[in-house]
């Protein structure tokens, strides 16, 4: 015979009903032995109140009361509603197969025999209480884990607004940079980025793709910084060698921007903006789907940007001149399902888009004071 004593977890609460007070004395001297506070009760009522206020580890009872008003399942039952994470055992005399069935139905955790057999009560206890700390332990982890993640949801969304907002600000002075040089740029810049993204927008393009190409469309320009000044800010026509070195300024844009993580994407609209869909462009040819999708959707919102603006060589055309001059190159300088997409949009878009750009434009713009004097404008299209 096994005698090796079971071990039990310590300071437990167990609750025991049963309405024979010799029972219920010989269960608690039994159980209190083994280390656990036991409190019985005859009434059932009276256990459920007192279920109400404190808290069990396990909660017994006799199957049959010699009492009208509730059977051990109804109490049992009743106690699952009131603390349903603990566990429940019937004790019964009735060792039939209906009172098992009738127990599995209403999720008793355990069916002993009664007259009952020390070991097998206090093995019953053991494990019933194991299982519900075990229980309440995972709740209690569960919960602390969720706190957790709700601060570190907290501090990502922290450091989220602080890499926006840096992110935001190395943009916004590699156009201030440039905005020194070159006064239209950042009005340009603005409305072209409004422009592209809304065309990418109606193509349906993921969210980081379309922030993405609104950073490149932002600073396709950037690479004129690069321009020996002679050049970017010559009034009268360039010579075939100083086109050669203005139109590098798409490569110096492109080296500028890779260098950053979170900017290659925007470094690759920089370096296909002048690329035509036919493989007219420069800098290096590229053509129909080797240009990077946000240089294609860029190319139309310059074109249009480009028509409808002042230029130090013309004044502005209407948006109807523009549209008719992207429908005649498209499919030669321009790729005719970006030019479908940029057809879908209205003409207020593009209007609040203008109103939008040169408000921002105003707000970023270089303080006059630190522009040098005599300072020529550029021509943006370029």
């Amino acid at each position: 015979m096994n005698t090796t004593p079971t071990q039990f977890p310590v300071g437990a609460r167990i609750l025991y009903v049963d309405d024979d007070t010799f029972m219920l004395n010989a269960f608690r001297r039994m159980v209190r032995l083994s280390g656990y506070e036991v409190v019985t009760f005859t009434s059932p009522l009276e256990a459920l109140n007192e279920i109400r206020e404190s808290s069990f580890d396990v909660i017994c009872s006799d199957y049959d009361y010699r009492l009208p008003d509730m059977t051990g399942l109804d109490f049992l039952t009743e106690v699952h509603r009131i603390a349903p994470e603990v566990p429940r055992i019937l004790i019964t005399a009735h060792h039939d197969f209906e009172v098992a069935v009738d127990a599995f139905h209403v999720g008793i955790s355990r069916l002993l025999p009664k007259p009952w057999k020390r070991e097998t009560v206090l093995g019953a206890l053991a494990d019933a209480v194991r299982t519900v700390r075990l229980f309440r332990e995972n709740i209690r982890l569960t919960a602390l884990l969720e706190q957790h993640a709700d601060a570190l949801a907290q501090l990502n969304r922290s450091l989220d607004q602080k890499v926006s907002e840096r992110t935001d600000q190395v943009i916004s002075a590699l156009i201030t940079c440039l905005d020194y040089r070159d006064e239209e740029t950042m009005a340009h810049s603005k409305r072209v980025s409004l422009m592209t993204r809304a065309i990418a927008e109606r193509m349906g393009l993921p969210e980081q793709e379309l922030l993405d190409i609104e950073w490149g469309a932002l600073l396709h320009d950037v690479g004129k910084i690069g321009v020996p000044d002679r050049i970017l800010l010559k009034p009268g026509k360039l010579t075939p060698e100083e086109w050669l070195i203005m139109r590098r300024h798409a490569t110096i844009g492109h080296h500028m921007l890779s260098r950053l993580d979170f900017l290659q994407n925007a470094a690759k609209v920089v370096g296909d903006h002048h690329e035509r869909f036919d493989g007219s462009g420069y800098p290096r040819g590229k053509s129909y789907m080797d240009i990077y999708i946000g240089a294609r959707i860029f190319a139309v919102a310059d074109t249009f940007d480009a028509i409808t603006s002042d230029r130090p060589y013309r004044s502005a055309q209407s948006d109807e001149s523009a549209i008719a001059e992207i429908e005649r190159v498209c499919g030669t300088q321009l790729d005719p399902i970006c030019v479908a997409a940029f057809m879908t949009i209205t003409e207020e878009t593009w209007t609040t888009i203008r109103d939008e750009a040169r408000t921002w434009a105003a707000d970023h713009a270089a303080p006059a004071e630190a522009l040098p004097m005599g300072r020529a404008g550029l021509l943006s299209a370029v």
